[in-house]
């Protein structure tokens, strides 16, 4: 993995966990992240003074060293870790789109998992045993149709969701509340590195080092369901982080589902509430891939399959990901992407030659 010296900065710059508006606002007044931390060198912060809180200048400062820097730039390289930023091309629209999308993420394996049928699945670290195996039996299903599911790696409800999909055959994405080389918890680390090597996704936007703090995970879970084109709710209490998932999903017009746990038990009360008002009941992967139109997905490719597909650049990359997710016209391929006609229907032509996209009745065009 190869950096710029932009690229070490900008991560600096998240070691001050602001909101994202700051972080562009910050951006666009210096012009780049190495502008900012040269400034911050030369007045010891004072820069930054009318961005942000005293303390959060500290973090920055702690992390502004040479020696500080080169053990982060080193942490990145070990693990192999790539940053995107929302003026990357690979940037999620779906993310892109949320009220408070994170300006940068840190990534380990392969960005593609999030060009195709998302789906997020949350709930308790203590979820009752009949729970965890309905999990797994779902979450399996849905990756055997070819859905990629996201959660958050914790114990419960997280963990048997990763496995479930990683049995399918669809790789699955772990958003992760601390920085990408902490192993949190840890008694997941294996499974965190058997979601790289299949194929999946780790992401965060807590640069390395970052200890899991508990408020870090309610601030991630709008990252969750905004990748998602719906979040699954298995079983919580109703004041949880995982409730806070389905709030952000809510508030971002993503579908939600609520499974029909144990009556009486406390660890259901959050799902049941759910159904109550108004989220979809499902019993089965069977219910939600017909209710969101998916049941005629096509399993899962294999891992050679997947290796044979031909790179992209960032344009077709762009259109292939939004015909992953559903059928689509011209005038809403050139509405999505902003491109103009002749590169438009360039890529388009080449995407076809490649063997990825079909030509459909009606100007329409969908995925092979």
């Amino acid at each position: 993995m190869r950096y710029t010296r932009e690229d070490g900065c900008r991560a600096w710059l998240t070691y001050a966990q602001v909101h994202s508006d700051v972080v562009q606002k910050i951006l666009n007044d210096f012009g780049s992240a190495e502008a900012v931390y040269d400034r911050f060198l030369q007045d010891k912060g004072k820069c930054l003074k009318p961005y942000m809180a005293l303390a959060q200048i500290e973090f920055l400062r702690e992390q502004a060293t040479p020696e500080a820097m080169h053990q982060m730039m080193l942490s990145m390289q070990r693990e192999q870790m790539g940053i995107i930023g929302m003026d990357d091309a690979r940037y999620p629209d779906m993310l892109r789109s949320i009220a408070d999308p994170p300006e940068l993420l840190f990534y380990r394996g392969d960005l593609d998992c999030l060009m195709g049928k998302c789906i997020s699945i949350v709930g308790t670290r203590k979820a009752a045993p009949n729970t965890i195996d309905a999990t797994y039996k779902i979450a399996r299903e849905l990756s055997q149709a070819g859905v990629t599911i996201i959660s958050g790696l914790a114990m419960g409800i997280d963990t048997a969701a990763h496995m479930g999909c990683l049995e399918g055959g669809s790789p699955t994405v772990a958003l992760m509340g601390c920085g990408l080389d902490i192993d949190y918890p840890v008694s997941n680390h294996d499974l965190k590195e058997r979601i790289v090597a299949k194929g999946g996704l780790l992401l965060s936007e807590y640069p390395p080092g970052s200890p899991a703090m508990p408020w870090h995970f309610p601030v991630r879970n709008r990252i969750i369901s905004g990748l998602s084109r719906a979040v699954i709710m298995m079983e919580a209490l109703i004041r949880s982080g995982s409730m806070t998932t389905v709030n952000h999903a809510l508030d971002q017009g993503r579908e939600v589902y609520a499974y029909p746990g144990n009556i009486g038990s406390e660890w259901a009360e959050g799902a049941h509430q759910l159904l109550r008002d108004g989220a979809s009941y499902f019993a089965s992967a069977k219910d939600i891939l017909e209710d969101m139109h998916w049941d005629d997905v096509a399993p899962a490719p294999s891992t050679q399959q997947k290796a044979a597909l031909p790179p992209l650049n960032d344009a077709q990359r762009k259109i292939f990901a939004l015909l992953n997710q559903r059928e689509m016209s011209y005038d809403e391929l050139a509405d999505a992407t902003g491109f103009d006609a002749p590169t438009l229907s360039g890529e388009l032509t080449m995407l076809s030659i490649l063997g990825l996209v079909k030509s459909l009745p009606g100007k329409t065009f969908g995925k092979v």
